[in-house]
């Protein structure tokens, strides 16, 4: 999404030249293809493990660092690729949206109209919040060490990125429409003002 926004703010007129159907296809198969990959490296490694009697995972679900503290072996080379790839993911995702948007804040920059500027400020916030809310968590999730105590802010960490996200979505792409943002003004306006004024 930075890339395409890159693409409308920055070559405008561009635009359906460079965000053809192939491309986008190609951008799709390529992060599927890299997940895929990803998860075969890890399934296969930990198929390698053996587990003695734990039969309990400490978690709201099945997830690759959990399952590495039931094993009985050594994991050692599991960690080390788990967090190599969750750092080249993140870093390498990280970086491509934040270059994206350093140009396009550098094209916003020189638009002379502060109107225009505005929107495509909003255009640009909402995809940098659901960015900033799915990251955060994953990053502190895969690649911070986890000792014995920190198991329950891993779990807080992944119902963020797992629950949060795809919950607040919605709320943070449907704010930039005008019907929802005049019927939550109108909202505000007729149930909470008059509330508040009685104090």
């Amino acid at each position: 999404m930075a890339f395409d926004r890159y693409s409308a703010v920055c070559k405008p007129l561009l635009y359906t030249t460079t965000m053809t159907r192939a491309r986008c296809y190609g951008v799709m198969v390529l992060v599927y293809t890299i997940g895929f990959l990803t998860s075969l490296v890890h399934i296969t490694l930990a198929g390698r493990l053996s587990f003695c009697q734990a039969t309990s995972i400490n978690h709201f679900f099945c997830e690759l660092p959990t399952l590495l503290q039931l094993s009985c072996s050594d994991t050692h080379r599991n960690k080390v690729v788990l967090e190599s790839s969750a750092s080249f993911n993140i870093m390498i995702s990280v970086v491509m949206i934040l270059v994206s948007y350093a140009y396009i804040l550098h094209t916003v920059l020189q638009i002379p109209v502060g109107r225009r500027r505005l929107k495509v400020f909003s255009t640009c916030a909402s995809h940098l919040s659901a960015v900033t809310i799915f990251y955060a968590p994953a990053f502190f999730t895969y690649i911070q060490p986890h000792e014995a105590s920190s198991w329950d802010q891993a779990k807080l960490l992944s119902a963020c990125y797992t629950v949060l996200t795809p919950t607040l979505n919605p709320f943070i792409y449907s704010l930039r429409n005008k019907e929802v943002k005049g019927a939550l003004r109108r909202l505000w306006e007729r149930k909470l003002v008059p509330r508040l004024s009685l104090f």
